[in-house]
This record gives structure tokens, sequence and C-alpha cells, in this order.
């Protein structure tokens, strides 16, 4: 049996009169493959917006089970949830500068804020954490340009 890791109960988002989730409750275990299917319009992504704290439910709640911990995901709002909760969104875009390398293309497409708050950045995934020096942090980056495959 696997511990619950997500609880959603009762969401409802209203956008004035239109109500585009109505009541919804589910789960997502540990371990486990949760997906969220339906046609066009069915409130997938809004599902995904009120959890990352995009959108503030009209009604429910919203609990990660963290640590032995549970924290309530409607407290939050945006890169609050990012950071407290590591619970974060991003958005389908397909279009990326072609002439630009993929670390180019990862530069321009951080989100500062959100990205320092949820510890995801550019000179993590580039290993720079603990650097010491502005000065080995340039070099680095300077070097992972250089060697991209791509001119």
């Amino acid at each position: 049996m696997s511990n619950k890791l997500l609880s959603v109960e009762n969401l409802t988002m209203k956008f004035g009169g239109l109500i585009a989730i109505d009541n919804l409750s589910f789960s997502a275990d540990e371990s486990q493959i949760t997906s969220i299917i339906g046609p066009n319009g069915a409130g997938k992504t809004t599902v995904f917006n009120c959890l990352t704290g995009f959108y503030k439910p009209s009604e429910g709640e919203m609990i990660l089970h963290k640590d032995n911990d549970s924290i309530s995901l409607k407290k939050y709002t945006d890169f609050k949830i990012s950071h407290k909760a590591k619970v974060a969104r991003t958005f389908q875009n397909i279009r990326l500068f072609s002439s630009m390398s993929v670390l180019e293309n990862l530069l321009v497409a951080q989100h500062n804020e959100l990205m320092i708050a949820s510890g995801y950045s550019i000179y993590g995934l580039l290993n720079l954490k603990d650097t010491k020096t502005k000065k080995e942090s340039s070099e680095k980056l300077n070097t992972a340009r250089h060697n991209r495959p791509y001119p």
C-alpha cells in the first residue's frame, strides 16, 4: 500500500457564472501514476492552475502530504507554493529560439522569482549552487555556452 501524496476534496473553480471545475475530489498516491483526462474545455489545466497557485479556487481543499506533514495548498499563492511545498507549473510553449542553444533557451525561459523560490535555476542545473566566486560561475557558464553541439 502506498502513501497518499496529494488529496483534492470538493474543488470548485468559478469564473463569474462559468463553473470550470465542479466539486472535484481525487487523491494521488506515492509511487503511483495518476492522470487527469478529458476533452478540451473539461477543466484539466484549471485543476493544475489551482494546485500551483496560478488560480485561487472558489471552494474546496488541496492538501499535499509531505515529510509526515500536511500542507494546505489553498492558503498559498503562486511562488509561495513553489517555495513551501516545492510544487511548480510549467507552460506548454514550443516556440523556442531556433538560433539559440538549449542552455540559452533555458536562460530566457526561467522565471527568476519562481526559479529561486523552488531552488531550481540555471546555476542549479550547472551545479553552481555552492560556487564561491562570480568569476568561477561566469567561467562555468561560458564553458557550457561554448561547448554546445550546434552553431
